[in-house]
């Protein structure tokens, strides 16, 4: 099954019925974005870390050398490298968290429910969606060695956090259901992720490369594509469910079935 116009639509990001919601979204990521680039937490130089790995031919050299180390703490991170890191992953996170919410909202309003009732929902599950992304975040860890299986895990878990919010399921039938209902989608949910990540990308590095290094002007610029890609990329995982679970779409058997 292969859905056509998900990603077009996706980047309608403004088409909500209270388009005030998604613009206050938009601004909150921008607003973020910014204030974490401008005055971010830690040290964000790894340029000692970068130089060291760049010593190694390759990275089975690397991992060798970290392994075989005696201090797994390598003097060529420091603490206020982590620190940055650790602040790095938790504002990636609250990107997510906001992409989700404005999923919530949009699949809100296809299921005919008000603007505050999709926000208490999820606010009132937020705390179950974070213990959601922990649970699967530490295996996660251990497969990024093997990044092809990414292509297969991430369509079978993509409904995951709309399950929680929106159907009240627990983590683990969420992810047991979200594999069963992304059957025979999987890859129109990979290639149209694909496709956005790389939509964001590419403008995004053409436009900032005219500008010079380190200058504010590409940091408004990357806060912009950045809040455009977090809506964009929550508004394709409702309209997905949607047209899978609300408003089921009959597809006709072709070659992408």
């Amino acid at each position: 099954m292969f859905f056509t116009g998900i990603l077009i639509n996706s980047l309608k990001i403004d088409q909500l019925e209270r388009k005030w919601a998604a613009r206050c979204l938009f601004l909150l990521v921008i607003a973020i974005s910014i204030c974490s680039n401008l005055w971010p937490v830690g040290d964000p130089d790894f340029s000692k870390f970068t130089e060291w790995a760049g010593s190694f031919s390759n990275t089975s050299d690397m991992y060798a050398s970290i392994l075989s180390s005696n201090n797994i703490a390598l003097s060529v991170i420091s603490i206020g490298n982590i620190i940055y890191y650790v602040f790095s992953l938790v504002i990636t996170f609250v990107y997510v968290f906001i992409g989700l919410l404005y999923s919530r909202i949009y699949v809100g309003e296809k299921s005919g429910q008000k603007l505050v009732q999709s926000c208490i929902a999820y606010f009132k599950y937020l705390p179950i969606l974070v213990i959601f992304f922990i649970m699967i975040s530490i295996p996660a860890v251990f497969l990024l060695v093997i990044p092809v299986i990414f292509v297969f895990i991430i369509p079978a878990l993509y409904f995951s956090p709309i399950l929680i919010t929106h159907e009240k399921k627990n983590p683990v039938d969420a992810l047991i259901f979200s594999y069963q209902y992304t059957k025979g989608v999987k890859f129109s949910i990979f290639w149209n992720l694909f496709m956005m990540y790389t939509i964001y990308q590419l403008p995004q590095a053409l436009i900032i490369s005219i500008f010079p290094a380190n200058s504010n002007v590409d940091t408004f610029l990357y806060s912009f594509f950045t809040a455009f890609f977090v809506l964009a990329m929550g508004r394709m995982n409702g309209i997905f469910y949607d047209r899978l679970r609300i408003h089921p779409v009959v597809q006709k058997a072709g070659p992408m079935n």
